[in-house]
């Protein structure tokens, strides 16, 4: 059936994009501007945009018959920004006017318990870090079984997409860039973190003005998706261990940035680790290329080790001899002989700044509007937390344990509730893995069961994943067998008509 303006309408109201009132309005202006194009879908939904009563996404989405998914309690979907390595990306509008970013975990990861974790710990560690270079974390939620993260929204682009179309950059530009990375990165560790994935991807320059010069502009540091815990050892809701994060072979971090010894142990290393990833981004600034490009992995992680890298004046002349040796000593193989914490390392390199550190004030009313959203998200949690007190219901915010050293040690899942489990009632395959608010109204339902309550069933499926039921049937198919053979035997061996 091809949709009319006249359901579109009707598709808008049941959105609540906008108000019945406002609605009706919108609609008597479209038929006095449009004229003979009144049931023109395609232009009805152009003249909408255009007049910025909806954006693009929500126009695409609209035409296509969707009414519902606009809204993940009070954030208003405006666009999709993309898909990270944990979920899609959306930017939306909090009800303060508030402009933000939404990481949204796939409904096929949340039922993966690895995931679930993994996902809540990222957000629980990056909302500890308030710093102008890193990009922040505002909370993190459940609605209708979506679990998400509020983060800021920036305008810009990554490092890595910089790096892609500019080649070289010269000196100055270098340092700011990687000075602002080191100011952030000493945040993380004041924190007692470490970061272990730096490199240009997991960066951004944010800048108001788009063609900006790069002193105009502010580095912020994404992704601690595979940040730890150095100070003392995570508690029961940050167990890496528990996630397979760092099981022993497993390689954590990206070849062309990471320390010779985050290669052989990623379990055990410190936040010098993270000055040698900057030291590989300051290089590639400089140079156009990482200190050892190589095609094979293995090979390059060996370089990293044993090899010492060209200066990187030798591809880029402009590059004095004082930041040649701060190179090196980032580079450096033996972690104790690089600076040992990132202020050191950012006083060394600040002499080679042409001007005072810069950090980009957002505007007035920016800043107005993030601080009514911060008093409402304050506002907000104080009542989660009292209402959490004897009920946990979905669609409010993820609130993680708090840390208790009595935990520690202790491997058990971390911050998920034994009896939870999501079951899916939509036409969206059980494998798909990931979101997309242009799917046809997905509908989730969501259980928890207090302690001791009988489930409906001897066995509860919805709780394990897909793996896991593999493996259960496996073993039962080979139960089954192991039973068929020993009652074989047995009738051979026991049977009356059996030699004596």
């Amino acid at each position: 059936m091809e949709l009319t303006v006249q359901n579109v309408y009707g598709l808008i109201l049941r959105s609540k994009l906008m108000k019945p009132d406002e609605a009706k309005v919108v609609l008597q202006r479209w038929k006095d501007e449009s004229k003979s194009h009144y049931s023109d879908l395609g232009k009805f939904a152009g003249w909408l945009v255009s007049r910025k009563y909806v954006t693009e996404y929500q126009a695409s989405l609209l035409i296509r018959g969707h009414g519902e998914g606009f809204f993940i309690n009070s954030y208003k979907i405006l666009e999709r920004l993309g898909k990270g390595r944990m979920g899609g990306v959306y930017k939306a509008e909090h009800e303060t006017g508030q402009i933000v970013a939404l990481k949204v975990l796939p409904p096929s990861k949340s039922r993966e318990k690895n995931f679930l974790m993994r996902f809540h710990r990222e957000a629980q560690m990056t909302m500890k870090l308030v710093h102008p270079n890193i990009v922040r974390t505002f909370e993190t939620g459940v609605c209708n079984g979506l679990h998400y993260m509020v983060m800021d929204y920036l305008a810009g682009e990554t490092l890595d997409q910089f790096l892609k179309r500019s080649g070289k950059v010269p000196p100055a530009e270098s340092c700011h860039i990687v000075y602002q990375a080191l100011r952030g990165l000493d945040c993380i560790f004041q924190h007692g973190l470490v970061h272990r994935d730096l490199k240009p991807a997991n960066m951004m320059l944010a800048g108001q003005v788009p063609n900006a010069k790069i002193l105009d502009k502010t580095l912020k540091i994404l992704d601690m998706g595979l940040g730890k815990l150095t100070k003392n050892k995570e508690p029961v809701h940050q167990v890496a261990t528990a996630l397979h994060l760092t099981d022993e072979g497993v390689i954590l971090g990206t070849p062309d940035y990471m320390a010779p010894e985050q290669a052989r142990d990623a379990r055990n290393i410190d936040i010098r680790a993270d000055i040698y990833s900057l030291g590989c981004v300051l290089y590639h600034l400089l140079t156009g290329q990482p200190p050892f490009p190589d095609t094979n992995i293995v090979n390059q992680m060996i370089r990293h080790a044993t090899e010492e890298p060209k200066p990187a004046s030798f591809f880029n002349p402009q590059v004095p001899d004082g930041l040649n040796k701060i190179i090196n000593t980032m580079l450096a193989k033996d972690p104790s002989n690089r600076y040992e914490v990132p202020e050191k390392c950012s006083q060394a390199l600040a002499i080679f700044l042409n001007s005072g550190p810069f950090v980009s004030a957002p505007g007035v009313e920016s800043e107005i509007k993030l601080k009514k959203y911060l008093t409402w998200l304050e506002t907000e949690k104080t009542a989660i937390k009292e209402k959490n007190k004897n009920n946990k219901d979905d669609g409010v915010l993820y609130d993680p344990p708090s840390e208790n050293n009595s935990d520690q040690g202790t491997e058990s899942d971390p911050g998920i509730e034994p009896n939870y489990s999501v079951t899916l009632v939509s036409n969206i395959p059980p494998d798909n893995d990931s979101f997309d608010f242009n799917a046809s109204d997905p509908v989730y339902i969501n259980s928890r069961k207090k302690t001791g309550e009988a489930s409906s069933g001897w066995l509860n499926l919805s709780r394990f994943t897909r793996k896991e039921l593999v493996f259960l049937g496996v073993g039962v198919g080979m139960g089954a067998i192991a039973t068929l053979i020993g009652c074989i035997i047995a009738l051979v061996v026991f049977s009356p008509f059996s030699n004596k």
